[in-house]
């Protein structure tokens, strides 16, 4: 049977997202999106209905969710609606789910749970980022026993680039204050907000250096206060706190003194968004999310979660998880008002499994991990069931428009680390570095102006491009001559290849979706080849390369890359043995893309820049031409 879907908010921030994300994954799902005002043309898929849903008026809004099966309240802020939707949704006799992030509202929604066990409805809050996500690494590392004294932390860092909704400073704001009500020794407690402790700094991963920590109220306070946490968590002390790039803790600490009344509140909240809106587009502003939560001050024992997403997209995952797991019936057996520490370890399990097809995965801190988090952009993407929703789709680094802002310096930092440039500096004085220096800027001014015949050969529509290509190889040439020429050909190759592969490595991380992000599709290994042959016709196209297709059988594609202008132009610069080393990084690249899927994928070097590939799929699936 069918169900009925609604979403509370559904015009919002989050509550698009949701409504977005729902329709793409379970297409045959009725959802209804549920708010004050009409929303503008585009905002919503056009199969999606609309309904008029004032919170005040009860009766019409009872009769409109008796409609329904399942209600998503993605209304905000909570600290003004609290109970009202749960309740609602209670006198209509439904299920529920919320993405709330407010302590004040979850006391008053747990106060619900009786009515809904008695009426044999379920309620879950809670079900967003944090908490949510981060509650459900919070109880992985307690069913642990990650920490022997149940003590754990949780940091979160939000970067700029995404702007947030309208009613996110509201949240933001409330949790400036003096006085905050935490989980200590095993009891609900208030203290004084720990402004600048020994825990009010902490290094996320690809910061320069430690952030300044906002501690906030979360909602597990309340949770964890309930006589009814699962049996199997044992957590006596949760510290919580969050950093969001350009929120200085000096200005949160200044209005903490102050309490603001509902206009003051609405004037700083209108402030804070549009402030949001214009720092989004700043060339500084981070695209990254990072949820780190750890035992015991010890980070490296922790999980983690890190990647080029906003907040409110995983809070919208995590809320279609949830949907998802009420739809598979994972509920079945449980009434009342549940959080995430009230869910057996099985539920958790499949929550935690389900958001795995989302391409949202936590990882042990170790050290391999957190070297993927700081130096290749983590491991989890803004993705959906669509595959234009994947990173730079059909892009190359000449054609796409906007890279990471930590790119550039990214760069410079592999090239400082190389070992190439520690072997250039040992073998020079700072006078014979600097004469280097010079020489290899002078030699990368004669090589690109030896490439003028190839950007002759490509005037029109790719003119600019060409102009960028010739100069990104006459600056290799240049280097790795020069190189050559005081270390030796051996030696030079050998760290300029190195030194070339780690950190084509590290750029095609970003270009190029994660492995976990293809998690989110049916037939991933179609759509992973579709990807790739999507950016490998495109590349051609640029005249970089002749590509030739062929199918073998249903199941095995077979890809020639010939006469490559790369190898054309190290041969023609003297740097032939260079020929093959972008071909290089397009295979380590295209390997880790394929790395979660069944395909296998055979790389042929044949020299010059010319090679053979085969890859086969060992499911049964239809091929991509």
């Amino acid at each position: 049977m069918s169900k009925n879907i609604i979403v509370l908010g559904g015009t919002g921030e989050s509550g698009r997202r949701i409504i977005n994300l729902l329709s793409e994954r379970l297409s045959d799902l009725k959802i209804s999106c549920a708010a004050r005002r009409t929303p503008k043309a585009g905002i919503l898929p056009e199969h999606i209905n609309f309904v008029p849903f004032d919170i005040n008026d009860k009766a019409k809004s009872i009769e409109t969710l008796k409609k329904f099966d399942l209600a998503v309240i993605a209304l905000g802020p909570m600290d003004k609606f609290a109970l009202q939707a749960h309740q609602l949704c209670l006198n209509a006799n439904i299920d529920a789910l919320d993405i709330n992030d407010s302590l004040q509202a979850a006391d008053q929604i747990h106060a619900l749970n009786t009515e809904a066990q008695s009426k044999q409805r379920l309620l879950l809050t809670g079900m967003g980022f944090s908490p949510g996500i981060s509650t459900l690494l919070l109880t992985e590392l307690a069913h642990k026993k990650a920490s022997a004294t149940g003590y754990y932390q949780c940091r979160l860092y939000m970067g700029a680039a995404y702007g947030g909704g309208e009613t996110s400073p509201q949240a933001i704001l409330a949790s400036f204050t003096n006085h905050l009500t935490c989980w200590r020794e095993g009891t609900r407690k208030q203290v004084e907000t720990p402004w600048q402790d020994a825990q009010h700094q902490f290094t996320f991963p690809a910061l320069k250096k430690p952030a300044d920590l906002i501690p906030f109220a979360t909602p597990e306070v309340a949770g964890l206060g309930c006589e009814y946490v699962a049996e199997d968590l044992d957590i006596k002390h949760l510290d919580s706190r969050y950093h969001i790039q350009h929120l200085t803790l000096r200005f949160a600490k200044f209005m903490s003194k102050y309490r603001l009344g509902e206009r003051k509140n609405t004037f700083f909240s209108k402030m804070f968004f549009n402030n949001g809106q214009k720092l989004k587009t700043k060339k500084e502003s981070d695209p990254d999310t990072c949820l780190w939560v750890y035992p015991d001050n010890n980070p490296q024992s922790g999980l983690m979660l890190h990647g080029v997403i906003s907040s409110y997209e995983l809070t919208a995952k995590m809320a279609c998880v949830v949907v998802e797991c009420w739809l598979n019936n994972v509920f079945f057996d449980s009434y009342g008002v549940k959080a995430v520490e009230h869910l057996s370890y099985k539920t958790r399990q499949k929550l935690l499994q389900t958001l795995a097809l989302y391409g949202v995965t936590a990882k042990p801190a170790n050290t391999q991990n957190t070297h993927r988090a700081d130096q290749e952009f983590g491991w989890v993407d803004s993705v959906s069931p669509d595959i234009n929703s994947l990173r730079n789709l059909g892009l190359n680094w000449y054609t796409v428009t906007k890279q990471h802002p930590k790119m550039a310096k990214r760069q410079q930092e592999y090239l400082y680390k190389s070992e190439i440039w520690r072997a250039l500096k040992e073998a020079t004085s700072r006078y014979s570095f600097a004469k280097f220096v010079i020489s290899t800027l002078l030699a990368w001014r004669r090589d690109n102006k030896g490439l003028q015949h190839w950007r002759d050969r490509h005037q029109g529509e790719y003119t600019e491009i060409w102009k960028s290509i010739t100069k990104d190889m006459s600056m290799f040439s240049s280097g790795y001559g020069n190189a050559r020429k005081l270390l030796g050909q051996d030696k030079a190759y050998r760290l300029y290849r190195d030194m070339f592969l780690e950190t084509g490595k590290m750029e095609m991380r970003w270009l190029w979706p994660n492995p976990e992000s293809f998690n989110i599709f049916e037939n991933k290994e179609n759509v992973i080849l579709e990807y790739w042959l999507t950016w490998l016709r495109n590349y051609a196209k640029l005249g970089l390369f002749t590509l030739s297709e062929s199918k073998a059988d249903s199941s095995t594609i077979c890809i020639s890359i010939t006469d490559c202008a790369y190898a054309a132009m190290f041969k023609e610069l003297g740097c032939p043995e260079l020929a093959d080393i972008v071909r290089e990084m397009e295979q380590e690249a295209l390997v880790f893309l394929a790395s979660q899927s069944n395909l296998n994928i055979t790389w042929n070097f044949k020299g010059e820049g010319v090679v053979d590939i085969t890859l086969s799929k060992t499911l049964t699936l239809q091929a991509v031409g």
